[in-house]
């Protein structure tokens, strides 16, 4: 039996992300890139890279094919992030972000993926049934879906896993967010925009904030983490509400903050922490990515540089934000 409990992740839909700064991005003229950098991507992949700054024990399970899930491999192996591959006909999606340096402005453009055949999808469904979850461990599932895979692929995938673990936290949007959560995972963690598509509405006000939250939470999730960007967080849950207020970083990319935010959550989740602990450590590693260029993901020590510069309250802020 294993002595360390273990974060698996989930990425389904991974990516290779190319990222390049310009002074200016204009249209219609040249853009010249002063610097670049490649980082293996894919929210659940992300989430993975984070985890074993932390030193928390992980691995990711993620689709992988072509030259570009080969990169992707190499990269990883590089980071030490242990990782199951399954492999892809197709080719491994890639990212390109193009970042303003004085203003931060990002032009993302994303790749749908690689479609994904029945008889991948029936090799995911095995691996998942072969991997050596326990009620101690935590199962993540984090990111889109790739084409081939219908709305309510991660419905079915929580409802697999809960035979092993009930501690499954869900980070995606749209329709998987929607049919996953009729499968009741522990924790998701929408930002504001996913919150409103999730609901069908806009959300302008605290009020209306407070009504769209408890309505899902009385569907059986236990917790829902808001983040909120350069706002920080809000962390709800039966008789629970914390505000994070996050301390202020010179920004290189905000590219991979919600994901470091969620790897920092689970850290100290996973060794039983209280969720103020949980969720000052959760923004810390925010705000340390977002010091960190393209998705380079930020050292522990650079993290816990940043704890005692967090607040934490139990008030709703006064203003809302849209943020990762």
């Amino acid at each position: 039996m294993k002595n360390t409990p273990t974060v698996f992740t989930l990425s389904l839909n991974s990516s290779l992300d190319h990222t390049y700064y310009l002074k200016k991005i204009v249209f219609e003229d040249i853009n010249r890139v002063q610097e670049s950098r490649i980082d293996a991507g894919g929210k659940g992949i992300n989430v993975g890279r984070m985890l074993r700054r932390l030193k928390t024990k992980t691995e990711v399970i993620c689709f992988l094919g072509g030259a570009t899930g080969e990169k992707i491999v190499s990269l990883l192996k590089k980071e030490q992030v242990q990782f199951t591959p399954i492999h892809t006909d197709g080719e491994t999606r890639n990212i390109f972000n193009f970042v303003e340096k004085n203003t931060g402005r990002t032009l993302r453009i994303n790749e749908k993926g690689p479609h994904i055949s029945p008889r991948e999808e029936k090799e995911l469904f095995a691996c998942l049934e072969e991997l050596p979850i326990t009620p101690r461990d935590i199962f993540v599932i984090s990111g889109s879906l790739p084409p081939g895979l219908a709305s309510d692929t991660y419905q079915r995938i929580i409802e697999k896993i809960k035979r092993k673990t009930t501690r499954i936290f869900l980070d995606t949007d749209g329709a998987p967010l929607k049919e996953g959560i009729k499968a009741t995972p522990c924790m998701i963690k929408p930002n504001l925009w996913e919150l409103e598509r999730l609901a069908g509405e806009k959300i302008e006000n605290l009020s209306k904030l407070q009504n769209v939250i408890q309505a899902i939470l009385d569907k059986g999730i236990s917790i829902i983490a808001l983040t909120l960007g350069e706002k920080g967080a809000l962390l709800f849950g039966e008789n629970l509400l914390l505000y994070g207020k996050p301390p202020r970083v010179t920004p290189q990319s905000s590219i991979g903050c919600g994901d470091a935010f969620l790897s920092g959550f689970l850290s100290r989740h996973l060794l039983g922490k209280e969720y103020p602990d949980c969720l000052r450590y959760a923004i810390a590693c925010g705000a340390a990515k977002a010091g960190k260029k393209g998705t380079l993901m930020p050292e522990k020590e650079e993290v816990e540089a940043l704890l005692d510069k967090v607040e934490i309250s139990s008030t709703l802020p006064p203003v809302l934000g849209k943020g990762k």
